[in-house]
């Protein structure tokens, strides 16, 4: 049989349209079903501690379907377990574009920002004791906005990479993610009062950046949610203050001739 007439002609560009009008649909109801039993399995491994089980299982899920929006966060949660930092905020971020409502992500990514900045604090402190205990409030970091400070920690992060032993950038890396993380944990409790831990997270992120009456005032609020919380945000509160007049008074006698 002939297939040269009209009809064959034009049978490439059917095909193509066909396969574009796949792409829009998406995965079918049947990857679907499939992703979502890999969310449960996975997510029961998280649950469990088992996070390297957990790994393979939630991104098969997102493979599958890659608009799945709960998947994605777990497999953000799984990464910030393990330590995959830039993985994790690929799947936050994700998350938020998929749905800018979703409950917590502001809270998980700002978490993420408020460990590292620790991290980076720690190594700062444990490099230069005396200088670097408590952050200069009146020293503003050299950016414009997000993006800018996104850049500067991305360069302080090259400078510690060559100098392993550079307190002071340590220092101004960390006041950086603690900055990311206040963004956050602020539109996490605008988003939701009423989330706990977000409350308790920003009272702290203001008390590492070196402001006390801002993290005092986040104190009362976390007291009224949550009693046991608030006392936990007070003492540390408290504990800063007695290691900044201790750190103040050894500067004072290093002072004196």
């Amino acid at each position: 049989m002939r297939r040269d007439g009209p009809f064959a002609a034009w049978m490439p560009l059917f095909l193509a349209i066909g396969m574009l009008g796949l792409s829009f649909l998406g995965c079918g109801p049947d990857k679907k079903e499939e992703a979502k039993k890999h969310f449960k399995v996975g997510i029961q491994y998280a649950e469990e501690k088992q996070m390297d089980q957990a790994l393979p299982e939630l991104k098969r899920a997102v493979e599958l379907d890659p608009n799945y929006a709960d998947a994605r966060f777990g497999l953000g949660e799984v990464y910030h377990a393990l330590k995959a930092y830039s993985l994790a905020v690929k799947e936050f971020e994700e998350v938020m574009r998929l749905d800018p409502n979703f409950p917590k992500v502001h809270t998980a990514l700002a978490n993420l920002y408020y460990e590292r900045g620790l991290m980076a604090w720690g190594r700062a402190v444990k490099l230069d004791r005396t200088s670097f205990w408590f952050p200069d409030t009146l020293r503003k970091l050299p950016y414009d906005n997000r993006d800018g400070l996104i850049k500067l920690i991305g360069e302080y992060q090259n400078t510690v990479k060559s100098d392993t032993v550079d307190a002071e950038t340590f220092s101004k890396l960390s006041q950086a993610y603690f900055v990311l993380a206040g963004e956050e944990y602020q539109k996490a409790v605008r988003a939701d009062p009423a989330d706990t831990t977000a409350q308790l997270y920003l009272g702290l992120t203001y008390s590492e950046q070196g402001y006390p009456q801002k993290a005092m005032a986040r104190y009362e609020t976390v007291k009224q949610l949550a009693p046991q919380m608030g006392d936990l945000l007070r003492s540390v509160l408290e504990q800063k203050e007695k290691e900044k007049a201790q750190i103040e008074e050894y500067q004072k006698t290093r002072s004196k001739p």
